[in-house]
């Protein structure tokens, strides 16, 4: 599972395949982003948004939202990326789940993260 930060914006990316396992240059990728609030489906991406091509990566495509400042720890954020394979007409579809945490701040720039060594033999 992806990890994002909240309030920041995060990347979805999928690899579409064929059936073959070879990379594939659909020309429909799309993505709808969601997440439930008490039960409730919310959209933050609609079904639909194109998602853009990377550079250099066959088959590779992305697409950044902004994760809402509103949304708790506990909320997950599902991305469901889809196109049509070129060759035979069927749709691909991948999910990307994001579990989300809040930048840990402290005025520091690694977001609360801490790093800690420990001497060898000093157990």
């Amino acid at each position: 599972m992806a990890k994002a930060i909240i309030g920041q914006p995060f990347t979805f990316t999928a690899l579409f395949l064929d059936a073959s396992g070879n990379p594939i240059v659909p020309a429909d990728p799309s993505i709808y982003v969601f997440y439930f609030v008490n039960g409730v489906k919310q959209v933050l991406v609609a079904a639909g948004t194109p998602m853009t091509a990377v550079a250099g990566d066959t088959g590779r495509y992305a697409y950044t939202a902004t994760i809402p400042s509103s949304l708790s720890e506990s909320v997950v954020v599902y991305g469901v990326m889809e196109c049509t394979d070129p060759s035979t007409s069927l749709t691909v579809t991948t999910e990307q789940e994001v579990d989300l945490f809040r930048s840990g701040g402290g005025g520091t720039s690694c977001g609360g993260l801490r790093v800690s060594f420990v001497k060898p033999g000093a157990c």
